[in-house]
């Protein structure tokens, strides 16, 4: 049976040995279809889905900042987060404990430009907001940034330079524009009000600053009081401050994991207690990372 096959292949021009060449070939072909087939299914539900949003980033010191604002319509595990263009809508969301995002006056041409901006409860959600391998930077992670730029915290406009050193040097009104030495590229985008209006495109930008403190609690009244980092054009300085009449601002990650939940002894310290343990604890392991990279550079003869 064999022989008569033999012939019949012979017949036909096509040797059993280029018989087996024909197959080894198909069969390449069929896996490289069914691995690229693979590729573009995991990029579907693990990048798009997971992942969320490209981003792109840039290093400042020892920190790894995303260069761009978050814009991402679901959380990590692919929940949809609720689009509000209404402002009754945005109250109610707001009044509710609901999260919700949007983009500066319900256009999406401004996302594409300034980011999504997003209510505290859709920032602060467990499920979380960031990309992996990222999470909306804390106060702790804008105050190490902050020491980095040789100044401190702080709410007074003339005493020190941080948002012309991280401010875009474009978009911004009033001569406002920044030199973007780090790559931060913070733009103008405004924010939302509580009231659901749209307020400060061109000239300022509120960007939320996950606080130690809402790590250990998701309430009404921890959303009134959560910080933002806040940029003007007339302001040499970013300020930190928190507010209650303005409740939609923008995100910004930073590459890293999301700080441990506090322990038993933390939960008998006041507020400001916690804070202050948390940000003398990684302003000091930031001192000993950067005298260890020195050393280490000096070492290699750098």
């Amino acid at each position: 049976m064999f022989l008569e096959s033999s012939r019949q292949a012979t017949f036909l021009n096509i040797t059993p040995i280029r018989l087996i060449k024909l197959f080894v070939t198909f069969i390449a072909f069929v896996f490289i279809v069914v691995m690229r087939l693979i590729a573009i299914i995991t990029f579907l539900l693990f990048h798009s889905v997971s992942y969320g949003q490209d981003m792109p980033v840039t290093k400042i010191d020892l920190q790894v900042w995303a260069k761009i604002n978050l814009n991402v319509k679901q959380f990590r595990n692919g929940d949809p987060i609720r689009y509000v263009a209404s402002n009754d809508e945005w109250i109610n969301c707001h009044a509710e404990g609901i999260p919700a995002y949007c983009y500066y006056n319900n256009d999406a041409r401004n996302g594409n430009a300034y980011g999504a901006i997003y209510n505290w409860f859709a920032m602060a959600d467990s499920r979380g907001l960031a990309p992996e391998g990222f999470r909306v930077a804390n106060d702790i992670d804008w105050a190490i940034l902050y020491n980095f730029l040789k100044r401190g915290i702080n709410n007074y406009q003339d005493q020190g330079v941080s948002a012309i050193k991280l401010k875009s040097a474009y978009s911004w009104s009033e001569g406002g524009n920044g030199e973007d030495q780090y790559g931060m590229s913070i733009l103008p985008g405004g924010c939302r009000l509580l009231n659901g209006t749209f307020d400060g495109i061109g000239n300022s930008v509120g960007l939320w600053s996950r606080d130690t403190i809402t790590y250990y609690g998701y309430s009404k009244s921890n959303a009134y009081s959560s910080y933002n980092t806040y940029f003007q054009a007339n302001m040499n300085d970013m300020l930190f401050k928190k507010e209650n009449t303005r409740t939609g601002f923008y995100v910004r990650c930073i590459y890293g994991n999301e700080p441990l939940i506090m322990n038993n002894v933390e939960q008998n310290l006041t507020e400001y207690e916690i804070y202050q343990k948390k940000l003398n604890e990684n302003l000091k392991q930031h001192k000993t990372n950067g005298k260890n990279s020195k050393e280490k550079k000096k070492k290699n003869g750098n």
